[in-house]
């Protein structure tokens, strides 16, 4: 049963991306967007994802909340529509659609011998930060959590791979081997940081205790790496973007490492927060950040 389930999956999923590469670059995010705002709120979790905006912004009214689920739902169809086309985003003249604020902090870290962190959640179109270090010659790899479904998780790393980064490393304890090796020779490493880990630490995100990744704070204070923090934002409903890039954090150095690991785990849960109260309908109100 399972493996009938799986295949259905995968079959729906590839219809799908072969009805929007039919319907084009502008034409498919569009269509996939409409679905997703008249179908999602139709599924049970998009109850849980209402109960969780009011929990974390509780001075939105109802009708607040309602739209901010609406644009999240567009986005995140969106998002699913615009993988056919991954290769066509781009920084470079002569028609760039992702612009940059704060450049500069983003392509020092593009020498050999500059390795970084850099840190963000699901914003926008969250597959274009690591697209974008690599169009800004940066050495990083991409840190990524696999999908249930085998096959579709093999069609999207290999468009990852194809147009974004060649490195894909999974969450996983071989992966947590990779990331060490990638920092210690000076590959940055592009992380979403904003997902619920039972085996992380307890820090506050929108006042309330969730379960944290520990793994950017961990590396950034045993190697002192620094973490860039970034956040992407989609400008209006067209497959254009503006990514801003953060000043660089510094992890403590109290000398008592998991104190720095929590300090540093707290500052990434406030910029996260700070990032999503700015757009709270580009953010991924679906994940199950809290243990409630």
């Amino acid at each position: 049963m399972r493996q009938l389930k799986d295949a259905a999956e995968a079959a729906g999923f590839y219809l799908l991306i072969g009805l929007f590469r039919l319907l084009g670059r502008r034409g498919g995010p569009a269509v996939g967007g409409w679905l997703a705002r008249t179908l999602g709120p139709l599924v049970g979790r998009h109850r849980e994802a209402l109960a969780r905006l009011e929990r974390a912004m509780p001075e939105l009214t109802e009708t607040e909340r309602k739209a901010v689920l609406l644009e999240m739902w567009d986005n995140l169809g969106r998002v699913f529509a615009e993988y056919p086309f991954l290769g066509r985003f781009t920084i470079l003249e002569p028609d760039p659609n992702i612009e940059i604020v704060g450049r500069d902090r983003f392509e020092r870290f593009a020498s050999p011998d500059a390795g970084a962190i850099f840190l963000s959640g699901h914003f926008a179109n969250w597959e274009l930060m690591p697209l974008v270090a690599a169009q800004a010659g940066i050495d990083a790899a991409e840190v990524y959590r696999a999908p249930n479904n085998k096959a579709v998780d093999a069609w999207i790393t290999a468009q990852r791979q194809r147009h974004v980064l060649a490195r894909q490393i999974p969450k996983s304890s071989a992966g947590a081997r990779e990331l060490v090796r990638c920092v210690r020779n000076k590959v940055s490493l592009c992380i979403l940081a904003d997902q619920k880990m039972n085996d992380g630490i307890e820090s506050t995100f929108f006042g309330r205790p969730a379960m944290t990744p520990a793994a950017p704070a961990t590396l950034a204070v045993r190697y002192g790496v620094p973490i860039v923090p970034v956040a992407l934002e989609r400008l209006g409903r067209a497959s254009r973007f503006r990514l801003h890039i953060g000043e660089p954090m510094e992890a403590p150095a109290t000398g008592d490492f998991h104190t720095d690991v929590a300090r540093t785990t707290d500052a990434i849960n406030r910029y996260l927060e700070t990032q999503i109260r700015a757009r709270p309908g580009q953010w991924l109100w679906l994940h199950r950040r809290w243990s409630d």
